[in-house]
């Protein structure tokens, strides 16, 4: 009964037990906060739990219920986004004048709001009575991929679900349905996106692409031992931004997997099918140098340290490390 309520869920075990046992017993929460990674599935799951709640008393059923709520054409099952960067006192308003309307086609509604952790103080502070003592029938659903900036007292009103990266069978599984790539394909782009769905599928795309290619980039550099070739990447790669952390996380992968190669290590220690096309002249021991040296440019990032330097430090690493 579970796995039929949660069609569209891949994965996640321990968030399918705990709503199917709400679900099974009447005795759900009627405020939730999933929390988790990017793509991980916290919005399927929501989608699938609102259709459970909704369409039961719907003619069309639990999947039309889905299908209508997911084109944002139910009239019980809304699903919001921050206009604009946040989530506005204005927009929260006007959400709550519609949550105070009663169901359209049942007993039920249910209101989603996507990037919880984007609520302005105001906002957060004008809906913590209707999430503490909701009327009757209503069911509060808020996603987020940053726990610890939700409001302490939105978050505290709410019962919390963790989400967490999909394994690789279950992404592998939801990118071959939904991308429609090969097994080969669909295994290399769970190495690169650890479990995202949403971040598997950039990387299909021509921007994840040129992002996985300048990777492989520093990998070609770092062969040739060539010091202008490393701050060549240098200069490219510190103007990434926001796209460094991902940029610098494909990087570790491809190192990774030639350090299992150059290590002589089984096969299916490898994440991904095929071999990163560059790097094969670098020893495992320069290899071993520049995923520690690696980790180190991540910490100084977090620490907001100039990319330039932390890069350069990075980079330097491999500076006439081949055999």
């Amino acid at each position: 009964m579970t796995a039929q309520r949660f069609p569209h869920l891949v994965g996640q075990p321990f968030a399918r037990r705990i709503l199917g046992s709400a679900l099974d017993s009447g005795r759900g929460a009627s405020a939730y906060l999933f929390e988790g990674p990017p793509g991980c599935g916290k919005k399927t799951a929501a989608l699938d739990l609102a259709a459970a709640l909704v369409g039961a008393e719907s003619p069309e059923g639990e999947e039309g219920a889905w299908s209508r709520a997911s084109r944002r054409m139910h009239p019980d099952i809304r699903l919001f986004a921050p206009e604009g960067a946040s989530f506005k006192v204005q927009q929260v308003e006007h959400l709550l004048a519609e949550a105070s309307l009663r169901p359209f086609e049942g007993t039920r509604k249910v209101f989603i709001l996507d990037r919880a952790e984007d609520l302005t103080a105001g906002a957060a502070n004008r809906l913590l009575k209707p999430i503490e003592e909701p009327p009757d029938g209503m069911t509060w659903i808020l996603v987020t991929t940053q726990r610890s900036v939700v409001p302490a007292t939105i978050a505290s009103r709410c019962q919390s679900l963790r989400f967490y990266p999909l394994d690789e069978a279950s992404l592998r599984t939801v990118l071959e349905r939904e991308l429609s790539v090969d097994a080969r394909r669909a295994r290399d782009l769970a190495a690169l996106s650890g479990g995202s769905v949403r971040l598997a599928a950039w990387y299909q795309g021509a921007e994840g692409r040129a992002q996985v290619q300048e990777a492989e980039n520093f990998l070609e550099a770092a062969a040739s031992g060539s010091l202008a070739r490393l701050l060549d990447w240098v200069e490219a790669a510190q103007h990434e931004r926001r796209g460094l952390d991902r940029l610098l996380g494909v990087v570790w992968v491809l190192l990774r997997e030639r350090w299992i190669t150059a290590a002589e290590l089984p096969a299916h220690l490898r994440l991904m099918h095929g071999a990163p096309a560059h790097g094969g002249g670098l020893s495992k021991e320069a290899l071993a140098a520049l995923m520690q040296a690696l980790v180190r440019c991540q910490m100084a990032l977090g620490r907001n340290a100039n990319n330039a330097l932390a890069l350069t430090a990075f980079a330097l690493a491999g500076a006439g490390s081949r055999p």
